[in-house]
């Protein structure tokens, strides 16, 4: 069945935090890099500010070049494409396969932004809930939902908010059972991770001949969310496809150069994953500590069930200069997520962790 048609140009009024909030000490909201940029990407793109004036690149061929080798040549350069961030990758995706009277499959909690670019595009948006015990993905829930108006089905691994890494054999399943006129688009933004063995990625199902668009972001162990930078990858025909629905000179000349510079920082990514490794297991005792339950996760946050009420938890701990995310918008209501920081932003976080349940206990008492 064909799954591909004429494009129709939408946009998406996104609005999102600022990390300028008055009286914010530590942002552990956003799941941002808190080591901060790739010295080797800041580096790249001061030296090639006094260029700006110029089209320095009239295609992004070198940057999809410099993706392609950062994956051990498992995609040729052609089956990449960049983009002003995931939001935008999303974007295009919604507009090239979506339409009133298809429909998108998600599964919440989620990042939601599956949903807002699938409604602009006109589709239906099914959720088929995650487990609520242990945010397992239901993979037959799934399956059974898919009908002939089915065009996409959103999978984000690990999951945001959650930090679930769903297991091989769930993705491999729903990778083989989806049928042709459906794509899977498989969010791999929080892979830097990942550590578990056997983590299903994109880029071995598309080797594999499957309908499947891998996601990836620059905003989360590179440090960039300012630059707004993020690409998908696909077989050729997908990409290709896709191609029609971007704008000409889509990212900036100092985006692609920042972000070919940080794929080479291999030293600021490994020093970046062992403080989430490190800091996560830390938090862990500690919240166990203060009987508050939590959700292990396999990217650089928690998710965690607060002691009061989610939005009188988030707003104390902003009141203490420490902001966190409210996870009920993304499907988790009554949680909180809550980004890894380093040592000392998650000392004051478990600081004021502590006092609200202090509080909170003498209330009760």
């Amino acid at each position: 069945m064909k799954i591909f048609k004429q494009h129709i140009l939408q946009t998406y009024p996104y609005t999102g935090g600022s990390a300028r909030e008055p009286h914010v000490l530590h942002k552990l909201s956003s799941n941002e890099n808190p080591l901060g940029p790739s010295p080797k990407a800041v580096a790249a793109m001061r030296a090639a500010i006094e260029t700006i004036h110029e089209y320095q690149y009239e295609n992004d061929t070198a940057f999809c070049k410099k993706l392609s080798d950062s994956l051990h040549g498992q995609l040729h350069a052609n089956q990449f494409l960049p983009a002003n961030s995931g939001m935008e990758i999303l974007d295009i995706i919604c507009r090239g396969f979506l339409e009133p009277g298809t429909t998108a499959l998600l599964s919440s909690p989620t990042f939601m932004a599956y949903k807002n670019f699938a409604e602009l595009a006109g589709a239906k948006v099914i959720d088929i809930p995650l487990n609520s015990i242990d945010f397992s993905l239901n993979v037959s829930g799934i399956l059974d939902a898919i009908d002939e108006t089915t065009r996409i089905v959103f999978v984000s691994n690990p999951n945001n908010p959650t930090g679930t890494l769903f297991p091989e054999k769930d993705i491999a399943l729903l990778a083989e059972k989806i049928p042709d006129h459906v794509v899977l688009v498989y969010d791999e933004a929080y892979y830097h991770y990942v550590s578990k063995p056997n983590y299903t990625r994109a880029a071995d199902l598309i080797n594999e001949g499957k309908n499947v668009i891998g996601l990836h972001s620059f905003s989360k162990a590179y440090g960039l969310a300012g630059i707004r930078l993020g690409y998908l990858f696909s077989s050729e025909k997908i990409t290709n496809y896709l191609r029609h629905f971007r704008r000409p000179f889509m990212i900036s000349s100092l985006s692609m150069i920042g972000g070919m510079a940080a794929l080479d920082d291999h030293f600021h990514i490994s020093r970046s994953v062992d403080m989430v490794t490190r800091e996560k297991e830390w938090l862990y005792a500690q919240l166990e500590k203060l009987g508050i339950k939590y959700w292990p996760g396999d990217a650089n946050f928690i998710l965690a069930e607060p002691p009061v009420d989610a939005t009188a938890f988030v707003s104390a701990l902003l009141q203490k200069g420490i902001m966190v995310r409210n996870a009920e918008p993304l499907g988790a209501r009554g949680l909180v997520r809550i980004t890894i920081g380093t040592h000392e932003m998650n000392q004051a976080l478990i600081e004021a962790i502590s006092e609200l349940v202090l509080v909170n206990l003498s209330h009760i008492l």
